[in-house]
């Protein structure tokens, strides 16, 4: 069958997938709208039913409104779809902000949600920089486009509105969501859009974190805020001492791109500070930290002195993927050529998770993912495997 086929354990199915043109199967956004009218530019500071009935919406740390069964701590395999990036108006940033819209980030992501509610993993997350534009409040940011910023948000929730509801959708901040150097205006803004920043909650045996890694980048107007989520963490983690419980830990920026001991760069957090959140995730049982930001497909290993590895998983974009430029720094903005989009571009990572806490991933492009579809589709009598991991799986 198709989707996540090089996957080590049982494959995802897509099998059962017509083909159609791109979002063909999900609700319509209003993207070109580049100056709203008075009834349209509603504040985002109230979830949509649509997009709250998705069930990705934590409140006191813990999702919302997930029951748990009586299975959520008990151990099996399972399955979850990671996206990064979907970052409504990047392409247009890249072209001067001209102001031509971002409808092709808009189908790139309608598609992801299509494949979502095809596989019924047992949740979906977005990992950070859900849109381009910054928010306002940020201090040193003074060529915030408001009107872009509010119409891009309304745009991902009506996107994000059309996963099927049994399917927790989980939606990170990154940077630009709340901004290079975030405080308590542009997170309570986040938080009000799409929940908390950062929360915990478990699937099958395994504990998953969620983290606000911009706090652990810039911390300057956020002080506050980062030794509350640094205490929160420690508590987090207190349940599972001993390492016996496997954890996966989510995020936007990600603690390196290729290796521990890189140098500090823009993409990566700083050296001090990754070195010793690596090693308390891994002496407390952390075996993957799945994150975004970079644009492009990246990672390594972090080796714990117990003798435990923590993978890192930096996952490319739905949206815009990064440019190499040659002689650049490619840690940082100084590595970046420009960008490109589509189909053979963009794309998601499926990972599935064994009863044992063994990883395995892959990423896709949209238009891989089609031919497989197609392929499968010319095999009427080969029926798709059952999930290996009900969307009711995760709870707070």
């Amino acid at each position: 069958s198709v989707c996540g086929v090089v996957l080590a354990v049982s494959p995802f199915c897509l099998s059962a997938i017509s083909p159609s043109t791109m979002a063909g199967d999900t609700a319509t956004a209003s993207t070109r709208t580049m100056n709203p009218s008075a009834g349209e530019s509603e504040r985002p500071s109230k979830v949509p039913r649509q997009f709250s009935a998705s069930r990705g919406f934590a409140r006191g740390r813990k999702l919302a409104s997930l029951p748990c069964e009586g299975r959520c701590r008990e151990r099996r395999a399972f399955r979850f779809i990671q996206m990064a990036d979907t970052q409504f108006g990047m392409e247009d940033s890249f072209k001067g902000r001209i102001g031509s819209g971002w409808e092709l980030e808009v189908d790139l992501f309608k598609e992801a949600v299509r494949i979502v509610n095809r596989c019924k993993p047992a949740f979906a997350i977005v990992c950070g920089d859900l849109v381009d534009e910054f928010p306002s409040g940020e201090r040193g940011r003074d060529n915030v486009n408001v009107e872009w910023q509010e119409q891009q948000v309304k745009d991902f929730k009506s996107v994000a509105g059309t996963v099927d509801p049994s399917i927790p959708l989980l939606c990170l901040c990154g940077n630009h969501d709340i901004g290079d150097r975030p405080n308590a205006i542009t997170i309570g803004k986040f938080v009000d859009a799409f929940g908390d920043d950062y929360f915990s909650f478990w699937c099958y045996g395994l504990k998953c974190i969620v983290v606000n890694a911009s706090l652990w980048k810039d911390d300057e107007d956020a002080k506050q805020e980062r030794v509350q989520m640094d205490s929160w963490l420690d508590s987090e983690l207190k349940e599972v001492e001993g390492g016996a419980t496997p954890v996966l830990v989510f995020s936007h920026i990600p603690p390196f791109i290729f290796a521990a001991h890189e140098k500090d760069e823009y993409f990566n957090l700083q050296k001090e500070t990754r070195l010793k959140i690596l090693e308390k995730l891994a002496a407390h049982g952390a075996i993957g930290w799945f994150c975004g930001h970079y644009h492009r497909n990246a990672g390594g290993t972090y080796q714990h002195s117990s003798g435990r590895s923590l993978e890192i998983v930096v996952t490319a974009a739905v949206g815009v993927q990064i440019l190499d430029k040659e002689g650049g720094e490619m840690l940082g903005k100084s590595g970046i050529a420009g960008g490109e989009i589509g189909p053979d571009k963009s794309g998601l990572r499926f990972v599935e998770v064994s009863a044992d806490g063994r990883l395995s991933h892959v990423w896709k492009t949209f238009s891989e993912l089609r031919e497989e579809e197609e392929a499968a589709a010319s095999q009427p009598s080969k029926e798709c495997a059952p999930s290996a991991a009900e969307p009711s799986a995760v709870a707070a």
